[in-house]
C-alpha cells in the first residue's frame, strides 16, 4: 500500500479575476472552484488517475476539514485523516488574473502531542513492502523535525520513504536514508547554495544529498526535465517531452512522484520510473488539472 502523508492539507479556492487586482479594489470573480489541496493529496489524486490506489493521511479540523475530506473522497482518494480539536484546515486562496497567479496560504490547525502520537501509532501498523510519501510543508504547531520522527517509526523495516517537501524540512529526513528524495531546483539552490544555472553545481548538490543519506535523488528542472542520481551512483538528465502549451504548472511536481510510483510498482526499476516521472509532470503542466493516464503514456512514448 502507498500512504501519502500531508501534515498540513488544504482546502483551495481558485478564483479567476477579469483583471489585475489593485490594492483597495473590489472585483467580482468570473469563475471559482474549490479543490482538495496539499502535495500528498495531489499525489494521491494523480496516482488514482494512473490506476494506483493509495491512502491519504494528515491532520484536519473544522468545517474546512469536513469539506476537504468530502472533496478528496469525491476525487476517488481513500482517506485516513486524523481530526484534531483546535483550529481548522487551512484555506488557500489562489487569485488568477491576466498577469499570473497570486497565492495566499492559511496557517492550518493546531496539532497536539496526542494527535502526533496517534499518527505515529497508525504508521507503526504499516506492513513491509509499503511506501510512505511525506509531502508538503507542516503547520506552525508541528516541530520541524516531525518528518524525521515519522521516519524513525518505520526505520529498520522494509518500508520505503519518499520525501517531497520544502528544504527546511530536509535535515530531519536525510539521516533516515529515504528511498527517493525529490527536490525542486530552487529549493536545492537555497539548501546547498549552488548556482541554479550551473549544471555541474547542481550535480554536486545532488551528490551532497546522497552523501547525507538519500538513496535516490530526483531534481526537478522545470521545462528542462529532471536530473536523477541513483543509489548505484548513476546520473541521468531526462529531458522533458514537448507539450503543445503549458496550461497550469500546479501539481506538476506532485505528478512526478505519482508517475514514478506507478512505473516503479510495475517494473521495479528506478531509471524507468524517473522517465515516467518526467512524463507525468509534463503531462499535468500541459493540462487543466491533473493529466490522465492516456496523456502521460503518450508523452512517455515520445521520450
Amino acid at each position: 500500500m502507498i500512504y501519502t502523508l500531508t501534515a498540513s492539507p488544504s482546502l483551495d479556492l481558485v478564483m479567476t479575476l477579469p483583471k489585475k487586482l489593485e490594492s483597495g479594489e473590489a472585483l467580482r470573480a468570473t469563475h471559482e472552484e474549490w479543490r482538495p489541496g496539499g502535495r500528498g493529496i495531489n499525489i494521491s489524486i494523480m496516482l488514482r488517475n494512473l490506476g494506483i490506489d493509495s491512502t491519504a493521511l494528515g491532520f484536519v479540523a473544522g468545517f474546512s476539514g469536513d469539506e476537504l475530506m468530502r472533496l478528496a473522497s469525491e476525487s476517488g482518494v481513500r482517506t485516513g485523516f486524523i481530526r484534531v480539536m483546535r483550529g481548522r484546515t487551512r484555506i488557500n486562496l489562489k487569485l488568477r488574473d491576466p498577469d499570473g497567479d497570486t497565492r495566499i496560504n492559511g496557517l492550518g490547525p493546531v496539532v497536539a502531542k496526542n494527535d502526533i502520537d496517534y499518527l505515529c501509532h497508525r504508521i507503526s501498523g504499516f506492513h513491509d513492502g509499503d511506501f510512505l510519501i511525506l509531502a508538503g510543508n507542516v503547520p506552525p504547531s508541528l516541530p520541524h523535525d516531525i518528518y524525521g520522527k515519522f521516519c524513525s517509526v518505520v526505520r529498520g523495516r522494509d518500508i520505503k520513504v519518499i520525501l517531497d517537501a520544502p528544504c527546511d524540512l530536509w535535515d530531519g529526513v536525510l539521516p533516515h536514508n529515504p528511498f527517493l528524495f525529490k527536490a525542486k531546483l530552487g529549493e536545492l539552490s537555497e539548501y546547498c547554495g549552488c548556482d541554479p544555472q550551473d549544471p555541474e553545481a547542481i550535480i554536486m548538490a545532488g551528490k551532497e544529498l546522497r552523501q547525507k543519506g538519500a538513496l535516490n535523488v530526483l531534481i526537478s528542472l522545470g521545462p528542462k526535465g529532471a536530473l536523477y542520481l541513483g543509489a548505484d551512483d548513476s546520473e541521468m538528465h531526462i529531458k522533458a517531452p514537448a507539450v503543445a502549451e503549458i496550461v497550469d504548472k500546479s501539481g506538476a511536481g506532485d505528478s512526478m512522484i505519482a508517475g514514478f510510483m506507478s512505473d516503479y510498482l510495475t517494473y521495479g526499476n528506478t531509471k524507468s520510473a524517473v522517465m515516467m516521472a518526467v512524463a507525468a509532470g509534463s503531462a499535468t503542466a500541459g493540462s487543466s488539472g491533473f493529466a490522465s493516464a492516456t496523456e502521460v503514456r503518450e508523452l512517455r512514448e515520445l521520450m
